[in-house]
């Protein structure tokens, strides 16, 4: 028989951990009184701020995330670009091959039930 590792479980083992959950509680009835009275203290605290200062608020968080943004560089944005038109023009051609090739099979059709 092998020789068992301490670090090595066996698979009818258990994992089981004996630390204590620090200050949880678990019960429903206060995670949700926790989140309303939450909810209600955020709610209160916006009424009380002037339209004017919410916008202000608004605009400076969005600053402050526009800030925390990884922009690309110039060479990376032109390479983007090129990308882009090249695919555009492939599916051009593509889309105005098929547009072709419908319009002549239309005048076929056309040119063919006028002439019988």
């Amino acid at each position: 028989m092998a020789k068992k590792n301490k670090n090595q479980m066996v698979a009818s083992e258990e994992l089981v951990s004996n630390a204590p959950l620090k200050d949880a509680d678990l019960s429903s009835k206060n995670v949700s009184a926790k989140a309303k009275d939450s909810k209600e203290f955020k709610n209160k605290k916006d009424k009380k701020q002037s339209p004017g200062a919410r916008i202000r608020k608004a605009f400076k968080e969005m600053f402050s995330e526009l800030k925390k943004v990884n922009w690309p560089t110039a060479k990376k944005t032109a390479s983007a670009f090129g990308i882009v038109i090249v695919v555009v023009l492939f599916f051009l051609v593509i889309i105005s091959a098929f547009d072709y090739g419908i319009m002549q099979l239309i005048k076929l059709l056309m040119d063919a039930s006028v002439g019988s």
